[in-house]
């Protein structure tokens, strides 16, 4: 029985390029999901929980909610963190992600350094006029890095 060389040669070629191709789009993948995460949800090392809420009518966080109605003046966001350290730097950043014609603009941001034992810190946005309709996120940097984001809407 004669052995074919280039069969052989084919069959290893074949071989070579399938491996090739499966790390590259494992890689891809892994880094796509690692951009998505990190550039949009933050890293999520230090805040243990994150919520929106409603105004309680006294300027405190109430009923928790991810969907508003234009009336709902303030708007509360509440994040628990996993460590409770005096000096910890927080910054809420408020955004417009889709609204009455407006998209990925900031609105404010919000700066609050802890105290000690404090871990439950919420930063709340008011508007004096109804706010337009429409989907918008916060964004919590936790030492000057994000961490968390949440959305929500206005309906």
């Amino acid at each position: 029985m004669r052995k074919h060389p280039a069969w052989l040669a084919a069959g290893l070629l074949l071989f070579a390029v399938l491996a090739c191709n499966l790390g590259k789009n494992n890689n891809a993948n892994n880094g796509n999901n690692n951009a998505n995460s990190n550039s949009e949800t933050g890293s999520g090392s230090a805040i243990k929980d994150m919520y929106m809420a409603k105004d309680d009518g006294s300027g405190k966080p109430g009923d928790h909610t991810n969907t508003f109605e234009p009336g709902d003046h303030t708007i509360h966001c509440v994040a628990t963190l996993k460590e409770s350290k005096a000096g910890t730097e927080m910054k809420f950043s408020w955004w417009i992600v889709d609204a009455d014609g407006t998209q990925n603009k900031k609105i404010k941001d919000i700066d609050y350094t802890t105290q000690t034992l404090e871990n439950v810190i919420h930063g709340h946005l008011t508007l004096p006029q109804d706010w337009p309709k429409g989907k918008y996120k916060v964004q919590i940097y936790v030492n000057g890095n994000l961490d968390k984001t949440v959305n929500y809407t206005v309906e």
